[in-house]
């Protein structure tokens, strides 16, 4: 998981505008902003806010220069160094939490979950993996809720025979949904979307040359922009 964070200031405000990213994709707001901004104030810095992180520095530049400002602020939740693993992971811990995690994702007919039998071999296996612990649980975790071919079946040995594969994917960024929004805006459609897929609808509409023009006394509207 990584996380990107955006601070956006006003020349002519208290406080800020936190926007969070998380793996490129929207993901929250923090609105600290002093004196508190209406409705619409929010709403229009808030349209304005792409789904694309590598976007929102160009978009506000374009729209709010002079006004309102975006600074990058550093990336945390980055994937971790392998390398910083710490040599004393007990091979009856990773067992341990290998045995908790298969039970947990696999079940008998009657839904009751099914304990996994280790021998001497696995054990030697794991052991010599180098791994943290919280590393190790969430690249597992992925790994039993996969479907992929190298991830079958669900043993130590075939773990640890795929692990470079099963650790790219668990660190992978997931394909986003392509979704078929409506063109020109479509409020009631809008207003039934959640808030990511707001964002990605604001995005649908820039790119099809769509720009939200501030309407005094009536809130605004989004406008195809026609070129010349």
């Amino acid at each position: 998981m990584n996380l990107t964070k955006y601070k956006i200031t006003a020349h002519n405000l208290s406080g800020y505008m936190m926007v969070i990213y998380q793996d490129d994709a929207f993901k929250s707001v923090l609105n600290e902003f002093k004196p508190a901004l209406t409705e619409k104030q929010l709403n229009v810095i808030l349209s304005c806010i792409p789904n694309d992180p590598a976007q929102i520095q160009p978009i506000f530049k374009q729209s709010w220069a002079g006004k309102l400002f975006v600074e990058p602020v550093k990336a945390i939740g980055s994937e971790p160094d392998q390398q910083a693993a710490p040599i004393d992971y007990p091979a009856k811990d990773k067992i341990a939490l290998w045995c908790r995690l298969y039970e947990e994702h696999t079940k008998d007919e009657a839904g009751t979950g099914i304990k996994y039998k280790t021998g001497a071999a696995e054990a030697g296996k794991i052991k010599a993996l180098a791994v943290t612990p919280d590393e190790l649980e969430f690249i597992l975790k992925a790994y039993f809720v996969s479907k992929e071919w190298f991830t079958l079946p669900k043993s130590i040995s075939n773990f640890i025979k795929k692990y470079n594969e099963i650790r790219a994917m668990a660190y992978s960024k997931p394909v986003p949904k392509v979704k078929n929004f409506p063109l020109p805006f479509d409020p009631i459609y809008f207003h039934n979307l959640n808030t990511n897929d707001q964002r990605l609808y604001w995005d649908h509409l820039r790119a099809n040359g769509y720009k939200w023009v501030d309407a005094p006394g009536r809130g605004g509207k989004w406008e195809k922009q026609h070129t010349q």
